[in-house]
Order: structure tokens, then sequence, then C-alpha cells
């Protein structure tokens, strides 16, 4: 009975692992998009004025 216990646990735990390492790849998928498309603006702000 103990074992049984043991893997519903582990059944249950599998699935929220999972999703909770899916959240935070896509924080910092996106926190890393904001900072790369962030560095790009910054790069290139110069030429918007000039009128290329």
């Amino acid at each position: 009975m103990e074992e049984k216990k043991k893997r519903n646990s582990i059944a249950v735990l599998i699935p929220i692992l999972v999703a909770l390492i899916g959240a935070i790849t896509s924080v910092a998928y996106i926190v890393f998009r904001m900072s790369s498309n962030r560095s790009y603006e910054e790069q290139w702000k110069d030429y918007d004025e000039c009128g290329i």
C-alpha cells in the first residue's frame, strides 16, 4: 500500500515539475527577447534620426 502512495505522489509531482520548468523557460525567453530588442534598438537609435 505504501508503494502505491509513493507512485501516486510521483505521478502528481512530475506534471507539476514539467509545468514549472515550462513556465520558468517561458519567462526566461521573454526576458531574453526584451533585452535583445532593447539592445538592438539602442544600437540603431542614432540612425533613426537621419532618415535611413
